[in-house]
């Protein structure tokens, strides 16, 4: 007994380490103190009008709501489908809307330059489609001289491509700017006739591609008609050379006959 005592008193005097809280039943127990708030708070902000339509109100678009500027971009799209697309835009933008194309004639034509090069075939016929029906015609009372040079350096780049297909429709947009713009073969025929000269040296052509030499070529006799001629002068020297023969013929000396021809 004395032992339990001593033993009893000795944890007295130790004290409690955790003192145990007693909770009444039913009572909601309080956070930690080192609780985190988990809680998320958000308030909506209301910008009356904040929409793509009032964004565009007023703007030429296309059929599909696209303004110039989106469809300009949307030509150097990574996808071919969409580089088309882009090219059809600009068409029905045009046509709803022709004075955009003098407005912006020059940003255009340096958009749609690169896709002569294009190494999708689809693309480069939307693209001749769009400059014969559209762009040149609606360009040409204007003065076509810079607006073409914009196009002559990517036609000469297309003229020396690797792909036998690019190079060939090179020289078909340079019979479309010829139609347009006659003085473009003079100031440029040198350059011309030399590429001309080398696809016809290599002669790289499959059976395939004769029908689009064929075309290359048509567009050669058309400059080549646009050369300075003067018909009074060639028709003078053929007479001339003509009298000259008849002449020779006329003084032409009696040669002995060979006896074993009688």
């Amino acid at each position: 007994m004395v032992r339990n005592k001593a033993s009893s008193k000795k944890q007295q005097k130790r004290g409690v380490d955790f003192k145990k809280i007693k909770r009444k039943i039913g009572r909601k127990l309080p956070p930690p103190n080192n609780a985190t708030s988990t809680e998320i708070k958000s308030k909506a902000i209301i910008l009356p009008e904040q929409s793509v339509a009032s964004e565009k109100a007023g703007l030429a678009v296309s059929k599909k709501g696209l303004t110039l500027k989106e469809l300009l971009q949307q030509t150097s799209h990574h996808n071919p489908k969409v580089r088309k697309d882009a090219l059809i835009g600009i068409r029905d933008l045009f046509l709803k809307y022709p004075a955009e194309l003098k407005l912006h004639k020059y940003a255009v034509m340096e958009k749609l330059r690169e896709r002569i090069s294009d190494n999708d075939r689809v693309v480069r016929e939307t693209l001749y489609q769009l400059l014969k029906s559209v762009v040149f015609p609606g360009c040409k009372e204007d003065n076509q001289g810079p607006f073409i040079s914009m196009m002559m350096a990517y036609i000469f780049n297309a003229m020396t491509h690797l792909a036998v297909d690019v190079r060939l429709m090179a020289f078909k947009f340079f019979d479309l700017v010829v139609q347009h713009y006659p003085p473009s073969f003079s100031l440029y025929a040198e350059k011309i006739l030399q590429n001309y000269e080398d696809i016809l040296q290599k002669n790289q052509f499959y059976l395939q591609d004769k029908g689009k030499l064929k075309n290359a070529l048509a567009g050669l006799v058309r400059c080549l008609t646009l050369l300075p001629c003067n018909t009074r002068e060639v028709v003078s020297s053929f007479e001339e050379n003509l009298a000259g023969q008849r002449v020779l013929h006329a003084f032409e000396p009696d040669l002995p006959k060979d006896p074993a021809g009688m």
